[in-house]
């Protein structure tokens, strides 16, 4: 005799089509406010990034810069050796600089702008040299044109050293170079 099953077979239903409206349901306002949450704060974050790229490129590039200048004054010493050793290029301080600054501005429409094609002496070619150098220095590096942040070429011998500084997001900034010219 056969088994009889304990319970009835059950009939497969043949599937009904399930209208549009139950199949797509779409985003409700709370997952597009969310979804705008999450992108927003991307785009901070992305927008934090690039300003302190630009930030750190500009510092880069007055530090290329000083660089640049303090070899620019270091290049002109080696071409002017009798004016380094009679100390025509020696800045000590800030005062110093300026003392040589305003001796640049008197006499540049005269004898000591020596580019002009007049005749020049090592001295004046020296006066020459600091003055110009001191007027990139001023365009080049921020607050370099100021009395506290002037410059300085300091000789010791055959030792000549190039202090830089300048003022880089609030925070005082000092490069130096030190060359060994021969005698």
């Amino acid at each position: 005799m056969l088994a009889r099953r304990p319970y009835p077979a059950r009939r497969l239903r043949a599937a009904r089509p399930v209208s549009l409206r139950a199949r797509q349901s779409g985003f409700t306002l709370i997952e597009v406010l969310v979804a705008m949450l999450i992108l927003a704060i991307g785009l901070l974050g992305l927008a934090s990034l690039q300003l302190t790229s630009l930030k750190f490129n500009t510092d880069a590039y007055i530090r290329t810069q000083s660089t640049l200048l303090a070899y620019d004054i270091i290049d002109r010493m080696r071409l002017n050796r009798a004016a380094v050793a009679a100390g025509s290029y020696d800045v000590a301080d800030g005062s110093a600089a300026d003392a040589k600054v305003s001796s640049y501005t008197a006499c540049a429409d005269s004898g000591c702008a020596c580019e002009k094609g007049t005749a020049c002496n090592a001295a004046n070619l020296a006066l020459n040299d600091l003055g110009r150098w001191y007027e990139r220095l001023g365009k080049e590096l921020p607050m370099a044109d100021q009395t506290a942040y002037r410059a300085t070429v300091e000789r010791n011998g055959t030792l000549v050293t190039v202090t830089l500084r300048w003022r880089e997001r609030d925070i005082d900034k000092t490069q130096q170079w030190s060359v060994e010219f021969e005698s």
